[in-house]
């Protein structure tokens, strides 16, 4: 996308400063949308959400496109080929692949040709921002870590989930998760949380962040910094490598 390519910062040290300061400013409005969320914890009950319903339903369609997209597999970037903010959380043998469909609005026309039942769910999702097939490889684990914005709610359906059950987890906060085909979980992934995966097979999730509900204007500063992280070089950085194929 020429926009956001031409906000990418060429040197280094002037990206990091750019990020630094951007990472300032989050914290200190994420103090004041912590007063304000409609929902808070570190888990909500995906029955809140009354498109999750839609959303499982469909798992059979995205579950096929999914599968069309792994016969491919080589062609699959890694995440921290992508975003080298994700580099120092990935350990194990292998490594976290990401299909990527929308990064803070950002649109892959290409990725989203090739799942048009994926997408047309997505749509059904309020304030979706960003989805992508996350895939954890056999024996990778995810550090622990916080999401970068508290502004949204982080979604997952589990699509391909290798047995035994409990060879797959994330623990948010001091609770552990563990996925189950078809299923929701959404999670505040702003609270410290991990993944691993213990079994020699992927494990595949739909990832999705949506807009999380404000009362009062505190919904018109979110969909600001929304719009700040969409245009931020971060993103930026994100949308260059997927459509130069790396």
């Amino acid at each position: 996308m020429k926009t956001a390519q031409s906000i990418m910062p060429h040197d280094t040290t002037l990206y990091k400063i750019i990020s630094a300061t951007g990472q300032r400013v989050l914290y200190g409005v994420e103090k004041v949308l912590s007063l304000f969320a409609e929902q808070k914890g570190a888990v909500m009950h995906p029955q809140l959400y009354a498109w999750t319903a839609q959303v499982e339903e469909s798992y059979d369609k995205i579950r096929t496109e999914l599968d069309r997209v792994l016969a491919d597999y080589e062609g699959i970037p890694n995440f921290d080929d992508l975003s080298a903010e994700q580099r120092r959380i990935v350990t194990g043998e292998r490594r976290w692949k990401t299909y990527m469909l929308y990064a803070y609005g950002a649109r892959f026309e290409s990725n989203i040709a090739r799942c048009p039942d994926t997408d047309r769910v997505l749509q059904q999702i309020p304030g979706m921002v960003t989805a992508f097939f996350s895939i954890i490889e056999p024996h990778t684990a995810i550090a622990p870590h916080r999401g970068p914005y508290k502004g949204v709610l982080r979604y997952h359906l589990a699509l391909k989930v290798p047995a035994p059950a409990d060879s797959c987890g994330i623990r948010i906060g001091s609770e552990v998760y563990h996925w189950e085909e078809g299923h929701s979980l959404i999670f505040d992934d702003t609270v410290m949380h991990e993944a691993w995966n213990n079994s020699d097979d992927i494990r595949v999730v739909l990832f999705v962040d949506f807009k999380r509900k404000f009362t009062g204007p505190v919904s018109l500063l979110n969909d600001l910094m929304i719009w700040m992280i969409k245009v931020s070089p971060f993103i930026a950085r994100i949308v260059a490598k997927v459509e130069k194929g790396k």
